[in-house]
């Protein structure tokens, strides 16, 4: 008995051991792996290109003077909606309507002087023809001896001074007209420098910013107001540069306001950029707004999907399930217990589902390839399926 008892003590360590080993080897090897199952579905697999952005104008200006004066009103604030040809704002006038008075009286004075070079020339054509007149007599006369060679002289000499005087005429009648023009100018530059003391909207815009205050010198160049045109209002957003080949003017898109989450509008694909930012890799794409958000502010952050492709009844699976296995592409299928990884052929690649061209049917089961503690699944290995994640997601 008591030999028994001394080799029962020499083996017991072998035999937990042993059992310990078995035990190991059970939870390792057999016993079954929690599993959250996928269903194969057939429906819609919505090809997307992802981007975040920005509301933007496509015509953004600065409103300035022309000519330096200082600001006498602003008629519009920030924030306030503008139609084209409105007044916005205006500088002291005095002066510049000075000039135009100025001008408008030398304008005057050019015009009478005109008018009475146009009388000279009337005189001079008289006394011109009264010269050829007085000429065209005496000769006749000096012919038959009736009137002396003075008296013809002295008519050659009065013609010649009346020729002269009608070119004199004619040449002061040249300088008045130049003289008329030159006012006219004046009067238009002053009228031009007049208007000028006014600043309009040139389109149906918001005023983003006022730069100037009244009392303010207001000089070329100086913004005044800088305004933004809502004929063509567009969400500005940077898309990854491997969606450039499947990306064309007109694709549908939705647009998501960051400040108002709940709110998606339609748009189409605008304008595709032709430069790639070399340190993000992304290329700028503007999207036109099908409906102007009910709070139009420029400059707000935008997110954007854009439609690429669009494959209707088709058999799909989450992308979620797609796994690597030795340089092929598949998922972990549930057969008979355990999770089997199936080499599949995929189509088109969406944000959420993928296109199962071949290797799956509706009828099968695919698994999230993680598992718990962020385990993989392994080829073969026993599962016990949880509920359907769709079922989760519902509840």
């Amino acid at each position: 008995m008591k030999n028994l008892q001394a080799q029962l003590r020499r083996v017991a360590p072998w035999l937990l051991l042993f059992g310990g080993g078995i035990a190991a080897s059970y939870f390792l090897f057999f016993k079954p792996i929690d599993a959250t199952p996928h269903r194969v579905t057939k429906g819609s697999v919505l090809v997307e290109a992802l981007g975040t952005g920005s509301v933007e104008s496509r015509r953004t200006i600065d409103v300035s003077f022309e000519v330096t004066g200082r600001l006498a009103k602003i008629h519009v604030d920030q924030g306030d909606h503008v139609e084209q040809g409105q007044e916005l704002a205006s500088i002291a006038n005095a002066t510049f309507l000075a000039d135009v008075a100025l001008a408008e009286q030398e304008v005057a004075l050019a015009q009478s002087t005109r008018q009475r070079l146009d009388a000279d020339i009337e005189r001079s054509r008289a006394v011109l023809k009264g010269a050829d007149d007085g000429l065209k007599r005496i000769r006749p006369l000096v012919e038959s001896g009736a009137a002396s060679e003075e008296a013809l002289d002295v008519a050659e000499e009065r013609q010649k001074v009346a020729t002269a005087e009608l070119t004199r005429s004619q040449a002061a009648q040249l300088e008045g007209q130049e003289a008329v023009s030159t006012a006219r100018r004046r009067l238009d530059r002053a009228k031009t420098a007049f208007d000028r003391t006014v600043v309009r909207s040139p389109f149906d815009g918001i005023v983003l910013r006022r730069e100037r205050e009244v009392g303010d010198v207001a000089v070329p160049g100086a913004a005044v107001l800088r305004l933004a045109a809502t004929d063509t209002v567009w969400a500005s957003v940077w898309v990854d540069e491997t969606y450039l080949d499947t990306l064309k003017v007109g694709l549908p898109a939705h647009i998501a306001l960051r400040s108002d989450v709940e709110q998606t509008i339609q748009g189409k694909v605008a304008r595709i950029g032709h430069e790639v930012d070399r340190e993000t890799r992304e290329l700028l794409v503007d999207v036109s707004f099908d409906e102007l958000p009910k709070k139009l502010v420029f400059g707000q952050r935008v997110d954007l999907r854009i439609e690429l492709a669009r494959r209707t009844d088709v058999v799909r699976v989450p992308t979620r399930v797609v796994v690597q296995r030795d340089g092929q592409e598949g998922a972990f299928v549930a057969n008979g217990g355990r999770a089997e990884f199936r080499a599949l052929e995929f189509g088109k690649r969406g944000r959420e589902l993928i296109e199962v061209v071949g290797g799956l049917s509706l009828d099968e089961v695919v698994l999230d390839p993680t598992v718990a503690k962020n385990e993989l699944l392994k080829d073969g290995q026993r599962i016990r399926l949880l509920a359907y994640a769709d079922e989760e997601s519902s509840r």
